[in-house]
């Protein structure tokens, strides 16, 4: 064994078959930027006297499980394994010959689909952990970088792995003239509003993901999804009133985030739309440099709009032929 960098590390994943259960193989290997998967430990002190001034003799670990975070560039087949445990339903349409339409919708329970996370320390360690999920994902984009995230990861205890990583496949970015961001009081009206001039946007989803403990067990019985929010901010330079006004009303908007990507795939683009039934502007705020372009950050997150059944729902185009 000898030193090694960050770059030289493998994170992939699987989707479960059985929840739990970690896989035998990978399904995909990620381009990450960064990643980890750390195992954590609860020890209890035996607190039990004997005769001595010292504390204690000895310690037992009562649970253990895995946390971590992955950070890399939004790559369109890549992002479907998260979103698919994030909201937890999908439908997926063959548009043509190895094209792909997945529309993802928040499932209303707290199993959705896991992931066995596979990681490859160099020549130190190769573990894989079942029971994987996505506790928050933040997609961040600005006008002169590639479309980003960062995912806080879960999982159970981790165990050794010797299965072969598969090799790192073409993948389809997105940079900030991708991006079509429109707000509108019908979802009908997102087709034909003008797009707004962002320079920057942040969307972050939240699972309040949750380790379950029960007897038998060191390691999690289970790690289930809860309550699911959608919040985040955009800038833009301060042209009109619009989003201050909205932050001193009750009135809510459609809002949809749209990124397609100029690769060809058959006869379409790798596309990802988020589309948000009833946003409300929860604050607002400028920034007026005496030498600057006076700008406007705002900050929006996403309610469940009764009439639509639905809080959000996001469609994506890829090579994948399923998730």
């Amino acid at each position: 064994m000898s030193e090694f960098i960050g770059r030289q590390i493998d994170f992939a994943l699987a989707i479960e078959t059985t929840r739990g259960v970690a896989e035998t193989t990978a399904d995909r290997n990620v381009r990450k930027v960064t990643a980890s998967l750390t195992p954590k430990v609860e020890k209890v002190i035996d607190d039990t006297t004997f005769g001595r001034l010292e504390d204690s003799e000895n310690s037992r670990i009562v649970r253990i499980w895995n946390e971590g975070e992955v950070e890399g560039i939004v790559h369109a087949d890549v992002i479907g394994f998260y979103l698919n445990n994030i909201y937890g339903s999908v439908a997926t349409t063959e548009l043509e010959t190895d094209v792909y339409q997945h529309v993802f919708n928040l499932a209303q329970n707290i199993i959705h689909p896991s992931l066995t996370f596979f990681i490859k320390e160099a020549g130190v360690r190769q573990l894989k952990v079942p029971g994987g999920v996505l506790s928050t994902m933040e997609i961040t984009a600005t006008t002169d970088n590639f479309v980003r995230y960062t995912a806080s990861i879960m999982g159970k205890e981790a165990v050794t792995d010797s299965s072969t990583i598969p090799a790192l496949q073409v993948e389809n970015d997105f940079i900030g003239k991708d991006i079509t961001v429109k707000i509108a009081t019908t979802q009908a009206g997102l087709s034909s509003a003008t797009a707004l001039k962002l320079k920057e946007v942040n969307v972050s989803f939240e699972t309040n993901a949750e380790a379950d403990f029960v007897f038998g067990n060191i390691s999690p019985d289970d790690i289930y999804n809860k309550q699911f929010s959608i919040s985040g901010s955009f800038s833009k330079n301060f042209v009109d009133t619009v989003f201050a006004d909205l932050k001193i009303s009750d009135e809510y908007r459609y809002m949809s985030i749209a990124i397609e990507g100029s690769q060809d795939i058959g006869s379409e683009h790798p596309t990802i739309v988020l589309i948000m039934n009833k946003v409300s502007i929860t604050d607002h705020e400028t920034d007026s440099g005496a030498d600057d372009l006076v700008t406007e950050t705002v900050s929006f997150k996403a309610f469940y709009k009764s009439e639509d059944n639905k809080q959000s729902e996001i469609t994506l185009i890829n090579s994948t032929v399923s998730y």
